[in-house]
């Protein structure tokens, strides 16, 4: 195939073992061979992660099912990450291409631009300070393979401290949410919606998936109310397609001050818990308004994605909920009105079952009995 590149383009991969780098001259014509497609992508976000990236790097070398391409997206390190990819690449049984942000982009917009550079049909998403047990890949892609109608699976954890010893805790359990994924296995996307019940590092997506994830809106982006990829990533997933959630454990979630996600520890997690009832006693602010507005946006472009791939009754039960959010931003201006509002969306089922949910309704209604205007209202 005959291209063209285009001035000063420096392209740089590790391509097992070795450093291949081609610098292009003006408008030189040059013969471009096509990439061989992976079957199975690991994509990789890496940030300072020189004290973890080592154990991670050995466990993905030790998967019984071996990744045909590591796509690294590099957010700009400054200790000795780059460094240690280039060492794990010279022995790497499969290709590993590493790319550097110019710029920090951030963990949800770095892993956007990972995700556009895979090429395999199935993808596996990955942190930096992780330990993956040996049959992960196996297992997650063997129930993709087994049924075609699935466009993503996710796993539970087991929780490890900074050094890597079990702290004989679960992910699912910590983040409360392993009863609803243990008896609904099948997870909706309007579940999806409602809260986050997925961690990347868990998940791995058909090529559909991702297709329909791609790209990212701006929407995620939101001051007020971000969305992470890996939430973005499940609920379009389900939007399109089918989610299972698989019970077991398949890695080791290291929990340790430096990570740019984690889960709560049960006295941080009872202080946050504590901070919302204190707050649900205190007037609406137009933040909160700002929020409910934000998460609608968000899950009205997964709404959008799935009419694009023909899913339109999921399309519509996602908009039920980004309108849910909408009520929720403005109750109404009396009290007879807002507590209207709350009753009606409570008989539709529009709250979360969970405590969570729970918690909502009670915040609403004390919004909602509070006299005078609402002042979450512009």
């Amino acid at each position: 195939m005959l291209g063209t590149i285009g001035r000063g383009l420096r392209l740089t991969s590790f391509l097992r073992g070795e450093m291949v780098t081609v610098t292009a001259q003006p408008e030189a014509n040059v013969v471009l061979t096509p990439p061989p497609v992976a079957t199975v992508s690991v994509a990789l976000c890496t940030f300072n992660g020189a004290p973890w990236l080592p154990d991670f790097l050995t466990s993905l070398r030790d998967q019984r099912l071996l990744p045909d391409e590591l796509i690294v997206q590099d957010d700009g390190s400054t200790d000795d990450t780059l460094a240690i990819l280039a060492a794990f690449a010279e022995t790497s049984p499969f290709p590993v291409s590493v790319e550097v942000n110019p710029e920090r982009l951030g963990s949800t917009s770095n892993f956007e631009q990972a995700l556009l550079r895979t090429t395999g049909a199935f993808v596996a998403l990955a942190d930096q300070d992780d330990i993956w047990y040996p049959e992960k890949l196996e297992r997650l892609i063997g129930v993709l393979v087994e049924d075609p109608i699935l466009t993503l699976t996710f796993s539970d954890a087991d929780l490890i401290d900074p050094a890597g010893h079990p702290l004989g805790r679960r992910l699912w359990g910590q983040r409360g949410i392993r009863r609803v994924l243990v008896t609904q296995q099948i997870v909706a996307g309007s579940q999806f919606a409602q809260r986050a019940l997925t961690t990347g590092c868990t998940m791995v997506g058909r090529r559909r998936a991702v297709e329909a994830a791609l790209p990212f809106p701006e929407s995620l982006n939101d001051p007020v109310a971000p969305m992470r990829h890996d939430r973005w990533m499940s609920l379009v997933a389900a939007a399109v397609g089918t989610v299972r959630s698989m019970p077991e454990p398949l890695l080791g979630f290291r929990v340790h001050p430096d990570q740019q996600t984690g889960v709560l520890t049960t006295p941080e997690l009872a202080r946050r818990l504590l901070g919302a009832a204190a707050a649900a006693t205190r007037p609406p602010t137009p933040e909160a308004r700002a929020g409910h507005l934000a998460r609608a946006e968000q899950i009205d472009n997964a709404a959008d994605r799935a009419d694009r791939f023909g899913d339109f009754d999921e399309a519509d039960a996602l908009r039920r909920v980004a309108q849910h959010h909408r009520c929720r931003a403005d109750l109404g201006r009396t009290v007879p009105q807002r507590v209207r509002t709350v009753w009606q969306e409570l008989a539709a089922r529009s709250y979360d079952s969970s405590l969570l949910g729970a918690g909502s309704v009670a915040a609403d209604l004390v919004r909602a009995l509070r006299p005078g205007p609402d002042l979450a209202r512009p």
